[in-house]
This record gives C-alpha cells, structure tokens and sequence, in this order.
C-alpha cells in the first residue's frame, strides 16, 4: 500500500500520520477490501481511480473492528446495527457493474467483417 493511502485513511479516522501502531492493521483492511473488491469487479487489480471506494470501505471495518461477528448490538439504549461484506460495497455497485460489467451492460468494442 502507499504511503499517501495509509495517510489519508489515518487523517479521516484521526490517527496521526505518525503513529504507525495501527499500520498493519490497517493495511490487512486495506488488502481485504481491495481482495473484496477484486471478486466483485472480477479484475486482476484495482486501478488508481478506485482507491476512494476501497478507503470508504476501510474506514467502514474500522469502525467495525472488535464487533466482526455482531450483526447488532444494544447496550443501555444505544442500539447500533452493523453492515455485511456485501453492504459496505453497496453503494458502488453501479460504478463497479458500469465499468467492469457485472449487471451485462458492459459491451466490449469490436468489429464486423463482411465476406
């Protein structure tokens, strides 16, 4: 992972640049959301352009750590309901199915000969 990702997903969860207690932890978030979302896209790799839906989904499991196999939990009425694998993607699944064609919109380009 590069340097600036890890940093920029520090800043958004307000661990400092520098404390790097949380680098492999964050990294195997990282590698897990981007495995996630190689399944999903069925792609070898994740092209630049797409390191702000991988980054979203890994401030998602962040937030979820130490709660992995809750679905929901209430604790004196404070009631908090976690998402699935699937819905942390959930909300880039038309840019996914648009640009690697998983609904069957996709159309690869190619040509007609005539004989």
């Amino acid at each position: 992972m590069e340097r600036t990702q890890l940093d920029k997903i520090k800043r958004r969860l307000g661990i400092d640049v520098n404390d790097t207690l949380e680098d492999d932890l964050l990294s195997d978030l990282v590698e897990d959301a981007k495995s996630y979302f190689l399944g999903l896209a069925n792609a070898s790799s994740v092209d630049d352009k797409y390191n702000y839906i991988i980054e979203n989904v890994v401030y998602k499991m962040y937030q979820r750590k130490g709660s992995e196999a809750i679905k929901s939990e209430n604790v004196d009425g404070y009631s908090v309901t976690y998402e699935d694998w699937d819905d942390y993607f959930k909300p880039y699944l038309k840019i996914i199915d648009r640009d690697f064609g998983d609904n069957g919109t996709y159309r690869e380009k190619g040509k007609v000969m005539f004989y």
